[in-house]
């Protein structure tokens, strides 16, 4: 079981996060006061025990509180995990809490912080209690009583698991989704692993021919006339540039398709088995346990069968003879077929393109592959990852991906943010891109090598190679002047996907350090 804690002051947007928590991670949101509500109102025997020491106007045990947490956690045992709102409140209770859980074998995963200002904290009350009319929200001295509360108590709780690496601080001004996708970027790096899974598949089995004989007035001996039946359902692979992980396939274990429908009489086909299709990123493979690839998805809306539906039994039609001419035998369909399937997401290309928009990188993926990116000169043409093989010499060749540009800012989600930055994480050796006509070369390299360290700092560990692109902008004297800028700073090559300047170079370059790195 994983335990996660949301931390927030009134109005921080605890509860609409933990929706999306609930939705997409499969969660239970348990908040503290709710729990307390309940067991008071339907008398349990914690509500109980709490009642006493709230009639004493004494503080309900820590203890206590936890177990009734854990007791309506119990409701849900198909839930992954627990996602308190409302506890701990103090620091006591945070240590309390963990003994507890550590008596059960578990753990605190992660805590998220959502970080608002003050003054937007209030704005926003302001705003709900004018359109929900909560009364927690519309009565000044509880707004004051409650933020009194969490930056003089509850915040303090913060550092005791900021000590055990375990706070996810999120800024919680912005949209509810960019917002979101922070705290799911977390969960998927500190509480789950989504980049494989190990499903259970079955297709359908095959629908059951038809052994109907011709009944009509005045027809003696009519004959058969029974359809077949109806395939059973395939389950697909399809990729998709919506899907970044595998996290949503992680709690279906099994997977099973329809069964087709039998075959009916005057020759009539059984229905096909509905197909399960599984929507899975780019890059995706498919594999049984003895590590037999069944499928491998590298391209957008890319569709494999990994595992066939039975297929439909004959009708008796197909039985008849000279001397069976009215045949009582049709065939059952075949079964399905099953297997426990791994999923896996692999690396995305050998090589991906970072630069800001426009920087060129869609013109050299056309350029160097058969890769046909959409081209034009706005920002943000390309939306999502474009991949293509490179070819090299003696028939080899590498795959590389032109990926969202990248602006200051995307690590906070500005832009295309985290959509672009996680594909980056996909990519063995990152190709820099800066365009011979920016303005400042040191800035907009740092500004990139900036926003990837933001985001993840592991990714600067990756290799890199720096191109000036769109180099038959410069003259020879302008070049010159580069290379005295820059020397000593970082190397870089030119290179011209208009002239083909230095693309012999770069796929020479690019060539020796994948293969520097598998090596």
């Amino acid at each position: 079981m994983k335990n996660v804690i949301i931390f927030g002051p009134p109005g921080a947007g605890k509860g609409t996060q933990s929706e999306k928590i609930i939705e997409v991670f499969g969660f239970t949101h348990i908040s503290t006061g709710d729990v307390f509500r309940w067991n008071k109102a339907n008398q349990t025997p914690l509500g109980l025990e709490a009642q006493k020491y709230m009639d004493k106007g004494e503080l309900v045990p820590d203890e206590l509180t936890i177990r009734m947490l854990k007791d309506e956690n119990a409701k849900y045992p198909d839930a992954k995990g627990m996602l308190l709102d409302g506890f701990p409140r103090t620091v006591p209770q945070a240590e309390a809490l963990d003994l507890i859980l550590e008596a059960d074998g578990e753990k605190v995963d992660l805590v998220i912080q959502l970080d608002v200002p003050e003054e937007v904290i209030r704005e926003r009350i302001a705003k709900r209690a004018e359109s929900s009319g909560r009364a927690d929200d519309a009565e000044a001295s509880t707004v004051e009583r409650r933020m009194k509360e969490y930056f003089e108590k509850t915040i303090h709780v913060i550092p005791y698991y900021e000590v055990q690496d375990k706070v996810l601080k999120v800024n919680g001004v912005g949209s509810i989704d960019s917002i979101f996708e922070l705290i799911a970027e977390g969960i998927r790096k500190q509480v789950v692993q989504d980049d494989h899974v190990r499903i259970y598949c079955q297709s359908g089995k095959g629908g059951a021919g038809s052994a109907s004989l011709r009944r009509e007035k005045f027809v003696d001996k009519g004959g058969p006339d029974g359809g077949d039946g109806g395939r059973g359902g395939h389950i697909i692979l399809k990729s998709s540039s919506h899907k970044w992980t595998l996290l949503h396939l992680r709690y279906f274990k099994h997977i099973k398709a329809d069964a087709g429908k039998p075959g009916g009489k005057q020759g009539s086909t059984g229905a096909d088995g509905q197909d399960i299709i599984l929507e899975v990123p780019v890059g995706t493979i498919a594999k049984t346990e003895d590590g037999e690839v069944l499928a491998e998805l590298t391209e957008e809306g890319q569709e494999e069968i990994l595992l066939e539906g039975g297929k439909g039994g004959r009708g008796n039609t197909h039985f008849k003879s000279a001397t069976n001419q009215t045949p009582r035998y049709a065939q059952p369909g075949l079964q399905g077929k099953e297997a426990l399937v791994i999923l896996e997401l692999k690396v995305l290309a050998d090589v991906g393109l970072v630069g800001f928009p426009n920087a060129g990188k869609s013109t050299l993926l056309a350029a160097i592959t058969a890769a046909k990116p959409k081209i034009a000169d706005y920002a943000f043409t390309t939306l999502t990852p474009n991949l293509g093989i490179v070819p090299y010499r003696d028939y080899r060749s590498f795959v590389m991906a032109d990926i969202p540009g990248i602006i200051e800012g995307a690590a906070e989600g500005k832009g295309l943010g985290h959509r672009f930055l996680r594909h980056i994480e996909r990519n063995s050796v990152l190709l820099f891109l800066i365009p011979a006509d920016a303005e400042d070369y040191h800035k907009e390299y740092h500004i990139l090598l900036g926003e990837l360290e933001k985001y993840n700092p592991e990714l600067l560990d990756k290799d890199r190679l720096i191109a000036i692109s769109k180099s038959d902008l410069l003259d020879d004297e302008l070049k010159n002047e580069i290379q005295k800028e820059l020397k000593g700073d970082f190397e870089f090559i030119f290179i011209s996907s208009v002239s083909q300047e230095g693309l012999d170079v770069l796929k020479d370059r690019l060539w020796k350090m994948i293969n520097d790195k598998e090596g």
